[in-house]
């Protein structure tokens, strides 16, 4: 899940002249207080039993179309002294909204159909995405892998691997799995380390997630957006104990995810162009 690489948010607080601004204190305070305070879930997808994306949720998928077997680019975390480039059966699958993304599967699928099967798995799911985060992704990138090999991501770049995903299907994990990485790939660079979101961070009591807490700089974001997204569009399928509790916890993070993809308009919109290059 998120990022293969972390980072560890290191916050200091400026002197001048031996004294510390008010300001300072208050960022101090806050930072303390959150601290102090556990986090209900240890992370947003597998440690709940929320179904925040349902199977029969509208999707903005269309078609999917082979475009050959070729070298292209498969980052692969389980194999870090490979070549980036491998043979993959590539498909494009394309969406409603003027979306357009390439999921290039391993060629260790053997055949067009098995690998053409595998696409699918992915391109139905993620065109049940908000469009503001589909747009901005544009490769999925699939291996073997194992079932606790997750995935992980990059700017406009998603790597699943299919025993990981399978299990996640089981559980009606995907959909959320493929919201987290989108996030990353397609919001982070942008929103992540921005005045904005920081903000609402430390204006907000705690954190999401365990994982969000610990790794606040890289994974908060992604962590927040899926509660996020479901107290603004599906309020229903979070139990009312816990929709008070997240709203404890992240009711201006909340507030910000609002912001893109704002409540009571279509979480699906036409773009002008593809996001395909």
């Amino acid at each position: 899940m998120g990022h293969f690489m972390k980072t560890v948010v290191s916050r200091g607080l400026p002197r001048f002249a031996g004294v510390v601004c008010s300001s300072c204190l208050l960022f101090l305070g806050t930072s303390l207080f959150q601290n102090a305070i556990g986090q209900r879930y240890t992370n947003s997808i597998a440690s709940t039993e929320f179904d925040i994306i349902k199977k029969e949720d509208p999707t903005c998928f269309q078609q999917l179309a082979y475009s050959g077997k070729r070298s292209v680019e498969m980052p692969d975390k389980t194999q870090k002294d490979a070549g980036l480039f491998k043979e993959a059966f590539v498909f494009f699958a394309s969406y409603s909204d003027k979306t357009k993304i390439e999921i290039a599967i391993d060629a260790t699928f053997e055949s067009v159909e098995v690998a053409e099967k595998e696409a699918n798995q992915y391109a139905k799911p993620i065109g049940q995405l908000p469009t503001s985060l589909r747009s901005g992704v544009t490769r999925i990138v699939v291996h073997q892998g194992s079932e606790n090999t997750t995935a992980f991501s990059d700017v406009g770049l998603i790597v699943m691997y299919s025993k990981n995903a399978a299990k996640r299907a089981a559980n009606s994990d995907l959909e959320e799995t493929l919201f987290h990485e989108s996030v990353h790939a397609a919001w982070d660079k942008k929103y992540a380390d921005s005045i904005e979101w920081k903000k609402a961070q430390l204006s907000d009591q705690g954190y999401a997630t365990e994982y969000g807490k610990k790794n606040a700089k890289r994974e908060d974001l992604a962590e927040s957006a899926l509660f996020a997204y479901a107290l603004i569009h599906h309020p229903d399928r979070l139990p009312e104990d816990d929709s008070s509790y997240l709203k404890g916890q992240i009711s201006h993070r909340t507030q910000f995810v609002e912001s893109l993809l704002p409540s009571g308009k279509p979480i699906f919109y036409e773009v002008a162009e593809s996001n395909s290059k």
